[in-house]
């Protein structure tokens, strides 16, 4: 089979190897399209802190079942799925709890093991969620990161009543703004310094749109709302001590900043406010099982739609042109779909 490498910091290549065979409880898939995260740029650089190479990444795939591990049942040859992409240990005390996300021994598919950058992937079946006959490729794909907003929404937790601030509004900005808006919340407003991303995002559901390298959130907040400290929620989805800054500032007294940002080094936090205004900081990690068929149910119903976040696409032959328009171009991209087999155009 045919699969992309990342051997080195921006060295990817493509290989043939063996197709891997499904161990008892696993199930091979044939993958049709996968899309690329910010955590996979992050590792093709060599920036990200948790990812090292050589890796084959790609965690937000979709495909078909293609062959049955023995003792697996319940699935079928060709049935059209996508999978939770955590591997966990199931005996650590989260997993124990039910917190399986943040597992001591957690490791994700294509981020610790190869993933589906590739035209064949091996997946425990217990990790396997089904997906509508006439959903697309490309739909199923978006269930993981739309899976990510979900989880992170539930830890604030948000209410349609809820005054929401999304701290940087790429792709998983998006997917939090796509969820609080199918969810009922009416007042969210967005950041960015991309124009463009916002104005998207104001078209999605966003009901203002702050250009924070034109106008400060702090600045913004006591124009539209009186005070600074304006918002019940805040959501980081950068990654930077920026928005870390603009969320602890314009947060209410007793308001929960959300932290879903990969970052790469440490940020300096003004903990002397997080006390005195008695703010919450949360971490969110990934998802469990029921936020991915929340976000699976979403798309399903029309509800998130994820169509317009598709800035490109490109043939698993071509993703190292992928990786670097991403790089060089941020400004036009939302999410690159990556077609392993590209006659099916994500259908």
């Amino acid at each position: 089979m045919l699969r992309a490498n990342l051997i080195e910091p921006k060295k990817m290549i493509l290989e043939r190897v063996a197709e891997p065979e499904p161990g008892p409880g696993q199930v091979r898939l044939k993958i049709e399209t996968c899309g690329v995260c910010g955590s996979d740029i992050h590792a093709y650089y060599g920036e990200h802190p948790f990812i090292q190479c050589p890796i084959a990444p790609g965690h937000e795939f979709s495909g078909t079942v293609e062959k049955l591990g023995p003792g697996v049942t319940g699935w079928q040859i060709g049935q059209k799925v996508t999978a939770e992409p955590s591997l966990v240990c199931g005996q650590c005390e989260n997993c124990r709890n039910g917190l399986y996300n943040i597992c001591d021994n957690l490791k994700v598919i294509g981020c610790q093991t190869d993933g589906g950058f590739a035209e064949y992937l091996v997946v425990p079946a217990n990790k396997l969620v089904e997906v509508p006959a006439n959903m697309t490729f490309e739909q199923a794909s978006f269930i993981e990161p739309l899976a990510v907003g979900v989880h992170a929404l539930r830890l604030a937790p948000v209410k349609p009543e809820t005054r929401l601030v999304i701290l940087g509004v790429g792709t998983i900005g998006l997917v939090h703004l796509l969820t609080a808006h199918a969810w009922g919340v009416k007042d969210i407003t967005v950041t960015d310094t991309i124009q463009s991303k916002l104005d998207l995002a104001l078209e999605l559901g966003a009901k203002h749109a702050v250009n924070v390298g034109q106008t400060s959130l702090t600045d913004f907040a006591r124009q539209t709302y009186g005070t600074e400290r304006a918002f019940d929620v805040a959501v980081e989805c950068v990654g930077v001590a920026g928005t870390v800054r603009d969320g602890i500032l314009t947060l209410k007294k007793g308001g929960t900043m959300v932290v879903v940002g990969v970052f790469p080094h440490d940020v300096p936090v003004s903990m002397g406010l997080v006390q005195d205004r008695e703010l919450k900081l949360v971490g969110s990690l990934m998802y469990r099982m029921a936020d991915f068929t929340e976000a699976r149910d979403l798309i399903a119903a029309g509800r998130a739609p994820i169509e317009p976040l598709i800035s490109a696409r490109y043939p698993l032959e071509q993703i190292a042109a992928a990786m670097k328009a991403i790089d060089e171009h941020p400004e036009r991209n939302i999410k690159t779909m990556i077609h392993i087999r590209p006659q099916h155009n994500g259908h």
